[in-house]
Order: structure tokens, then C-alpha cells, then sequence
């Protein structure tokens, strides 16, 4: 064997997806499922991007040659998150309680981050392939005949409906990039807590580089967080004349009037204010659109106060689900019952 540990359902994983997914164990000696996903330059990944490492691949200064992403929304067993097939997706669970169920896996697991969501979306993109899934009641909402296992279900008025779908019970249409080797529900089922990113009275905060994988929970995030300039440098957060997102969609260094929760159809109505060039970053981490893109997925906003990003819509989401919806209405202790979360992992 040349020196291989064997682990059968690791070889056995990796063999029938020829590679495209494999098994990392954590400190319960309990296995997840998840997709590599390798290093890429910017230009690789979006057009006008530049030729620097994606930030995905970046923590502390030092490139990493790969993340790991769960193939299957989370569950929870004893406090720790599972990337387990045909399972019911945990949800009602707060954003700080995901971080908290995937740091408890052992170094290097953490909550899906925004720059790596970036990345498997820019590759969606990049594909010409939108994932379908679990966004009408159990159904896709633009293919009716696509169903996945029910788990949960609801009432309206006398009539049953399935909410939550078994991870990964749905067609191939339903995986990220149209084969069951990819990773399931990436749009719909429920929406997904995300981490290294906020807003702060719609200021755009982030993380530099993909520091989520560390292990940075909302308890002790204060000395993390970043704003944005419009050249794109990163500053602290207050800062005069940063980056924000206003409740009329654009993404200006002032926010106007607050106007609570507001939303539009599709994260391509965002356009940047008049005085506004839109630095590399924020198309980088999947936050600005691009222009020429045709993007699937809402976008939501309540710019007073603290709001934590949650993505890709739900069971009831529609047409405003898909892989760039974004939801920054949720504060980071709101457990609602539309609300799961991906783990990933990083060779640290």
C-alpha cells in the first residue's frame, strides 16, 4: 500500500466519486463527507479578476492548497457538526451555535466562510450550471417534478406541505454543480449561516483573508473584523467614508435613511453609487456583482444594527433562491426554523 492508512469508507468514498469527494474525521473519531476544493487565482475564477491567490486559500498570510466544504447541510450529534447524507438538515440553531457546533470538531473545522462560499460560486458561475433544489415546499419551484424525502412538514390552512428535505435525497440537479458527486443543496432546503462577514449599521465588515478557519466565533470576533475602503484597503470598522450597503441596493460610503427589512428580487440589482468604483474585494467574496453575470438568488437587507449573513434561500424561498442570494436581516442570535449551516475544514 506504499505507506496508505487504510480507511475503508475513505477509499471507498474517494474511489466511487473518482476523487471528488472524500472523509475527514474529527476529534470524536466520526466522519463528515466533503468536496476539495483547489487553490485558484482570481482570473481563474471571475472575469476582471486579478492574479492573486482567492483569498479563500489565505490564512494568516500563509496559502493553503485546498478547503474543504461539507457535501451535505449539517447536522448535529452530541454538540458537533456532521456532514452525513439523507439526513433531516439541523435548523432553528443560532449563528452563534453553528460556529460553535463546528469548532467543537477539533482545529481546522469551522463555519462555511464567505470567501470559500465565493469560490464554489464563482466555479457555478463559471460552469453555466445554476443549481436547482428545495425551494417550493419539498419541490423545485421552476420543475415541479423534482422532489426530495421529507423530513419535516407544515401545515397551510388544512393542507400539508413538506418543508425540510433528507440532504442529498434530491436529483443531481439538486447538487451544486449537476452531479452527485458535488455537494447537495447548495440553493433552497435551508438557508445557511455563513461566516466572516457582517454588516454593522450597513457597514461591510470582514475577516482578511479566510481567518474563519481559525475558529473565530462570534464571542471573540471583535478584533477581526475589517471595513472596506473604496480603494479596497481594509480598515477598522467605524472608519470614516468605508463601504457600505444602503437600503435602495447600492453599495455607497453613506447609508441613508434606515427603512428596515427590504429586499429585491436579485443580487444583480446592486449597483454602486455614483461617486463609487467597486474595489476588487468585494466581487472576490461574491459581494458586488459583476457585470455581464446572470445571477440567480435575492437580496435582503436591514441596515440598523448588527446583522450576520445567512445564503441560498430555503423550502419557501422561490425565485429568490439560488447560489448568490444573500440575507443580511438576521441578527447573530436568531434561531429560525429556515436556518442551517455548512461546516468546512482546513488542513491548518
Amino acid at each position: 500500500m506504499n505507506g496508505y492508512q487504510f480507511d475503508s469508507l475513505k477509499f471507498s468514498t474517494q474511489g466511487l466519486t473518482g476523487g471528488a469527494c472524500t472523509i475527514i474525521g474529527d476529534n470524536a473519531d466520526l466522519p463528515s463527507f466533503v468536496f476539495p476544493v483547489y487553490k485558484r487565482k482570481n482570473a481563474q475564477l471571475f472575469t476582471g479578476g486579478n492574479q492573486d491567490i482567492h483569498s479563500a486559500f489565505k490564512v494568516d498570510g500563509v496559502e493553503y492548497p485546498a478547503f474543504y466544504a461539507s457535501k451535505f447541510i449539517n447536522t448535529v450529534i452530541n454538540g458537533r457538526a456532521y456532514s452525513w447524507p439523507l439526513m433531516d438538515p439541523k435548523s432553528i440553531i443560532s449563528y452563534s451555535d453553528s460556529h460553535a457546533a463546528c469548532n467543537a470538531k477539533g482545529t481546522g473545522w469551522h463555519l462555511l466562510s464567505m470567501p470559500e462560499r465565493a469560490v464554489i460560486n464563482h466555479l457555478i458561475y463559471k460552469s453555466g450550471f445554476i443549481p436547482h433544489g428545495n425551494t417550493k415546499y419539498g419541490r423545485d419551484h421552476n420543475n415541479l417534478h423534482e422532489v426530495g424525502q421529507e423530513t419535516k412538514n407544515d401545515y397551510s390552512g388544512a393542507e400539508k406541505r413538506t418543508t425540510n428535505t433528507a440532504t442529498g435525497s434530491g436529483p443531481a440537479t439538486w447538487f451544486h454543480d449537476g452531479t452527485r458527486d458535488g455537494i447537495a443543496d447548495w440553493v433552497g432546503n435551508v438557508w445557511k449561516w455563513i461566516s466572516g462577514m457582517k454588516i454593522k449599521n450597513g457597514e461591510i465588515n470582514i475577516f482578511a483573508g479566510n481567518m474563519a478557519a481559525k475558529q473565530i466565533s462570534l464571542v471573540n470576533s471583535g478584533n477581526y473584523w475589517n471595513a472596506i475602503m473604496p480603494d479596497g484597503s481594509l480598515v477598522r470598522p467605524g472608519t470614516d467614508g468605508t463601504l457600505k450597503f444602503t437600503s435602495d441596493f447600492k453599495i455607497a460610503t453613506n447609508t441613508g435613511a434606515n427603512n428596515g427589512n427590504v429586499s429585491t428580487k436579485n443580487f444583480g440589482d446592486i449597483v454602486p453609487a455614483s461617486e463609487i468604483v467597486i474595489p476588487s474585494i468585494l466581487y472576490e467574496l461574491g459581494l458586488a456583482p459583476i457585470s455581464g453575470e446572470s445571477y440567480t438568488g435575492g437580496f435582503y437587507i436591514n441596515n440598523a444594527d448588527e446583522r450576520f449573513p445567512v445564503v441560498s434561500g430555503s423550502y419557501a424561498s422561490a425565485s429568490s433562491a439560488g447560489p448568490s442570494a444573500l440575507d443580511l436581516t438576521y441578527t447573530g442570535s436568531k434561531a429560525n426554523s429556515v436556518i442551517g449551516f455548512f461546516s468546512a475544514y482546513m488542513d491548518l
